[in-house]
């Protein structure tokens, strides 16, 4: 419960962040803090990696911080500081807190309908308080309804990566995602790949393929 609503409010502190014109700052400092922090929690909690899973982390947070990059001209302010570091917080609590949850027992599968549903009490909650129920429905579409359905099997494959692994390895490769969607946006939209998102993609795959090494 405690993971959905850190989540809730990460992601809540990144779209804010966003929509401050603040995304070459928020984008690769929440993720890279998001996955930061459990690699720093699974040392704490035990984790030991080998020589080669090492560097693929380091390679996968640079990776990160390379893809989540903007477009030349776009906004670099700094406004959204304190809101990427609660966004990476929020991340960061959210998969330590799955990770105690699977630690403690409770399977690859019932924390996420938990979290969830903290989360939507917490939001649901925000709903009401601020009179902005009216926009429900409206806010309701295919795309979001496909967005809602891509975020939940990502929570959920994060889950079975660490239900058969390490919380390090698991956290960083799930904080990829902003390599996949400079993938889509060059596939599906025609958007030009710059050479450092190129580079951070070459490093996403890098750092994957050493990560997935054996101990």
């Amino acid at each position: 419960m405690v993971a959905g609503v850190t989540g809730v409010i990460g992601l809540l502190a990144f779209y804010r962040g966003l929509a401050n014109g603040a995304m070459s700052l928020v984008a690769p400092v929440a993720a890279v803090v998001g996955a930061g922090l459990p690699v720093l929690a699974g040392y704490l909690f035990g984790e030991r990696l080998a020589a080669g899973q090492a560097f693929g982390i380091v390679a996968a947070l640079v990776a990160v911080a390379f893809v989540s990059r903007p477009p030349a001209g776009e906004s670099d302010g700094h406004g959204g500081t304190w809101l990427a570091l609660l966004a990476g917080l929020g991340f960061a609590a959210y998969f330590v807190g799955m990770d105690r949850a699977v630690v403690a027992g409770a399977g690859s599968w019932w924390p996420l309908p938990i979290a969830r549903s903290a989360s939507l009490v917490v939001t649901g909650t925000g709903v009401l308080a601020t009179g902005r129920a009216r926009g429900i429905v409206r806010a309701i579409s295919p795309a979001v309804v496909v967005a809602g359905v891509g975020d939940t099997a990502g929570n959920l494959g994060f889950l079975l990566a660490r239900s058969q692994g390490p919380l390090g390895p698991a956290a960083v490769v799930a904080s990829l995602y902003p390599a996949v969607t400079v993938m889509l946006a060059w596939v599906l939209l025609d958007e030009r790949l710059s050479r450092v998102h190129l580079m951070g993609v070459v490093l996403a795959f890098v750092g994957i393929a050493l990560i997935a090494l054996p101990g």
